[in-house]
């Protein structure tokens, strides 16, 4: 079922993975990566060691059936749980309080790998009003959060812009002020 709508997701995954080896040196390690869409999957996507569980709305699509934003919108979806297999896989948090880095280093990463497919003036410009709609509007209200909490009293609650796109501000910033 639905076979005829994964070759843009497939296409995504070699992309990522030739970037993530040209631009980082990061082979991919293992001989088999999978990846599953499942209808029904509560979770908008899931990395595991060489499989990657996504729900079908996130992945699934074709030139005829998305427009532009959408085709992108899975390539960096596919791209961001690919990058965990070395920013959340080999490279494992210590505790949830390092959520942030797992999260806003591969959001960095996939922010990265999409800019280099297209414009990258055009996807910073897009990254910055995400922020700007998203964050700030986080950081006014009664969620707001430093992207390393003090404590929590449910896990889910991490799972924020916070987490993701002020944690992918916080590394741009370290690579302005530190390099590459």
């Amino acid at each position: 079922k639905d076979v005829d709508q994964v070759a843009h997701a497939m296409s995504s995954l070699k992309h990522a993975m030739r970037w993530d080896e040209d631009m980082f040196g990061r082979e991919y390690d293992l001989e088999l990566f999978n990846i599953v869409a499942v209808p029904d999957f509560n979770m908008g996507a899931m990395e595991n060691k060489s499989l990657n569980v996504f729900n079908s709305r996130l992945v699934l699509g074709t030139p005829l059936s998305c427009t532009d934003a959408e085709l992108d919108r899975i390539q960096g979806i596919i791209a961001h749980e690919y990058f965990h297999n070395w920013t959340g896989n080999r490279v494992t948090c210590r505790d949830w309080f390092q959520l942030t880095l797992k999260e806003g280093l591969t959001v960095y990463r996939d922010q990265e790998f999409t800019s280099c497919r297209g414009s990258r003036s055009v996807k910073r410009i897009q990254d910055v009003l995400t922020v700007r709609t998203l964050q700030f509007a986080e950081d006014a209200g009664p969620t707001a959060h430093p992207i390393r909490p003090d404590s929590y009293l449910k896990m889910d609650n991490f799972y924020s812009s916070t987490v993701y796109r002020k944690g992918a501000e916080v590394v741009r910033m370290y690579e302005a002020l530190l390099g590459p």
